[in-house]
């Protein structure tokens, strides 16, 4: 194989990545980030003013959250997937890592709208107390 081909196939698949989610709204947006905790009570004030009820939910999918997966809050444009339920602290594989409240761990945005994915962005990193890393674009971490 020359260098020319190889650089295509590079170029190709630059953005490929196996752990990226498959999109809910297929034609909304995602972000993610890595590691994340709340400031004392952010969690609650990120979702109110979403206006996502403060109860872990199913996913579009029909899975419901207490499968041993992740926890979904939602309304009908926005999806908040995240590994622990940062208002009980509840782990998503039990007994794996103490309870621990306004811990979120790896958190998956989705919107419907790709608008709306900029306002709830600043919403998330405004009631946020560390992000280790984030995904633009993608759901890279759940």
């Amino acid at each position: 194989m020359d260098k020319k081909t190889i650089m295509k196939m590079n170029d190709t698949w630059k953005d490929f990545r196996l752990t990226e989610s498959l999109k809910i709204f297929q034609k909304g947006a995602q972000h993610g980030f890595d590691l994340t905790d709340f400031k004392p009570g952010g969690f609650k004030r990120f979702l109110k003013s979403l206006g996502i009820p403060m109860v872990a939910k199913g996913s579009s999918s029909g899975m419901v959250w207490s499968d041993g997966k992740n926890y979904y809050w939602r309304n009908k444009d926005i999806i908040i997937i995240t590994a622990n339920n940062p208002i009980t602290g509840q782990y998503y594989a039990k007994g794996r890592r103490k309870a621990e409240k306004n811990y979120a761990s790896y958190v998956g945005i989705e919107t419907k709208d790709p608008k709306d994915m900029d306002r709830v962005v600043k919403l998330f990193k405004q009631n946020t107390s560390y992000r280790k890393g984030e995904s633009k674009g993608r759901r890279d971490f759940v």
